[in-house]
């Protein structure tokens, strides 16, 4: 007996290109609000490979080109993502929307840029009250006696000035992403909906099983 498999009647799915539409949309708008609901895509899962297996941390969405299909986000030119970045340059993105129930997983190409035109371009968008992220006097990840901020005494006294500003420059990179595939699934009792975007080497859209 052969089976069929249809779209329940009380859900209304979007064509493939309307929902990879959308969801380019949801990423841009993160970065441009601050309502909770709207910023939901603003903070994601970076996993990594190493010669020790993987490994994942949470960083900040920063920017965001719909047309080229490219992500931004920065940290720490010291940190050890970095160095696993350079080594291995293919990553994962994995972005989640509790409130939609929804997930992307985009994997990505990356690269790295600390003292070319790009990062000086996304070092702009740095607003003061980020730039003591990049002021750590140890190194990232370093061993230390005593519970250690990431930044010296004096930031919590006043306000960054032009030295700091500077100091933080020499640390911070910029990391771009030329997104490859994107991967959307949204949870729901009515029916688990399932996509699949593929940018290279070949365009293509599929839908897939949950």
């Amino acid at each position: 007996m052969s089976s069929t498999h249809s779209t329940p009647t009380n859900v209304t799915t979007p064509s493939l290109s309307e929902l990879e539409k959308t969801c380019w949309q949801q990423l841009d708008q993160s970065i441009h609000t601050h309502d909770s609901a709207t910023a939901a895509f603003r903070n994601m899962t970076v996993a990594t490979c190493t010669n020790r297996g993987a490994d994942a941390r949470i960083v900040v969405l920063r920017d965001v080109d719909v047309a080229h299909k490219y992500v931004w986000f920065h940290t720490d030119a010291r940190t050890e993502k970095v160095l696993q970045l350079e080594e291995f340059p293919q990553a994962m993105l994995l972005f989640w929307n509790e409130q939609e129930q929804t997930q992307f997983r985009l994997t990505v190409e990356t690269r790295l840029h600390t003292d070319d035109y790009l990062a000086d371009e996304q070092w702009q968008k740095v607003h003061d009250g980020s730039v003591r992220l990049y002021l750590s006097e140890p190194m990232p990840g370093s061993v230390q006696e005593h519970p250690y901020p990431g930044f010296p005494d004096h930031i919590n006294e006043g306000d960054i000035n032009a030295d700091d500003r500077a100091a933080a420059r020499l640390n911070f990179a910029a990391i771009e992403c030329r997104v490859l595939c994107m991967e959307y699934l949204k949870l729901s009792k009515q029916g688990q909906t399932r996509a699949r975007f593929q940018y290279e080497p070949v365009s293509k859209m599929v839908w897939l099983a949950p």
